[in-house]
């Protein structure tokens, strides 16, 4: 691990579960918070998250579109098969963050360098196969619901004070080792004006990462490209991600699609997830659960 250089914000997890430490807030997963998030299943009611994994999908738009096309035979007199090949950002659709995925100061989360740990062939330290699952207590903050708007509007920050009232008014209590979501409503928009959804979106802004760290948040997720507030895309910065990512070690989930839990008002849940064990990879696809 290389030399601690500051935060930017003054917050950070490193060190705190080992200098070799790659991942992360994945540690406050506990096998008793595991456990005690099971008992929040009593409807057996299953959540789907995931946004369809299509060309015409939810996709940053600096990124190439998921390409899929479907080899196949069929001999009527004998047998048939088919194959799909997918060309893909890993990051593309639903998706997760490595910690390997931004840095700054040359310095990925934990104190590892990028220069040394990062190239075209992938990441040696902080890559998504480190992270074998996140299987933990989930929360939905509604926060467009709490504001009583369809969608926040584009640019719209989310303060840490905004956290905070929402789940006061959801009564519902962020503990150590929950996978947080929030709800801006943007993802209706990209049903209606996908070009005004990747202008830019409603998201976090930097006053909410001391918030999370205090409240040992494992991950953050959100109906939108990039959990943050961007009031343009591509950004200038992204720096609510070179602090979750970077300084906490915090995993990001972008482009969830969380109506369906808004509108039951289904405000906490078993979430489950994997990524795929891409060997170096800096992200992954994932299709999580929410189970009530």
């Amino acid at each position: 691990m290389g030399t601690h250089a500051a935060s930017d914000w003054g917050i950070s997890n490193w060190g705190r579960w080992g200098e070799d430490d790659q991942r992360g807030t994945w540690n406050l997963l506990t096998p008793e918070r595991v456990q005690q998030a099971t008992s929040l299943v009593r409807r057996g009611q299953i959540y789907p998250l995931a946004m369809p994994l299509a060309a015409d999908g939810p996709q940053w738009p600096q990124r190439h579109p998921t390409w899929r096309v479907t080899t196949y035979h069929n001999d009527p007199q004998a047998r048939g098969g088919a194959d799909d090949v997918v060309t893909m950002h890993s990051h593309s659709g639903t998706h997760m963050d490595a910690l390997c995925h931004v840095w700054y100061h040359d310095q990925m989360y934990n104190g590892f360098s990028a220069d040394q740990h990062v190239g075209s062939g992938g990441a040696t330290r902080n890559a998504i196969d480190r992270l074998p699952h996140l299987v933990g207590r989930g929360v939905l903050l509604d926060i467009a619901g709490w504001k009583e708007v369809d969608h926040l509007a584009l640019g719209e920050a989310i303060t840490a004070d905004d956290l905070e009232a929402c789940a006061a008014a959801q009564a519902v209590t962020v503990r150590p080792g929950d996978i947080l979501l929030i709800r801006t409503g943007w993802l209706r928009v990209f049903a209606t004006d996908p070009e005004t959804f990747n202008q830019g979106e409603p998201g976090l802004d930097t006053s909410t990462l001391a918030w999370l760290h205090d409240h040992d948040v494992v991950a953050i997720g959100a109906d939108n490209h990039g959990v943050e507030v961007m009031q343009q895309i591509p950004p200038d910065d992204i720096p609510f991600h070179r602090g979750a990512i970077r300084d906490l070690g915090m995993y990001l989930l972008e482009n969830l699609h969380l109506e369906p839990l808004a509108a039951d008002q289904t405000y906490e849940f078993l979430f489950v997830t994997t990524p795929l064990p891409l060997s170096g990879g800096v992200g992954s696809p994932i299709s999580p659960l929410a189970i009530a």
